[in-house]
């Protein structure tokens, strides 16, 4: 009996440790903006890719959905996404990782959106794919 509460709770306390926590791994080095290839793309013909560079003209609130590669952390919940036209900061919870790993060398979808703070832009990210 001992040794099977003793191997229930070996396990118990085991399980978390093998669960991925997922975010951005910094290893790899993202291709240039001119070689950042279209991936298969999970979204219908009503939905519009928007880019980096037409982010401006947009409204605060703006639903966005972005292709690119996330290049480095710039603070705790706060990475760069560089498209093939600019770059943009992205703000992602840990949920919204859902255990994905994601290096700079891989092209992502991210859907969230727009938000101002003077001049600077951000995106609230909702959801995020690996391509």
């Amino acid at each position: 009996m001992n040794k099977i509460l003793t191997l229930c709770l070996a396990t118990l306390f085991a399980a978390p440790t093998l669960a991925a926590d997922g975010g951005f791994n910094p290893d790899g080095k993202a291709p240039p903006p001119e070689d950042q290839k279209d991936g298969y793309r999970a979204v219908t013909d009503n939905q519009q890719l928007n880019t980096a560079h037409q982010l401006a003209q947009l409204s605060t609130g703006t639903w966005v959905t972005l292709q690119g590669n996330i290049i480095r952390q710039t603070g705790k919940k706060t990475w760069e996404l560089r498209d093939r036209t600019g770059t943009v900061q992205l703000q992602i919870d840990d949920g919204v990782w859902q255990g994905q790993e994601v290096k700079p060398d891989d092209l992502i979808s991210v859907n969230g959106t727009l938000l101002r703070h003077g001049k600077n832009l951000l995106i609230d990210v909702k959801k995020l794919h690996l391509l």
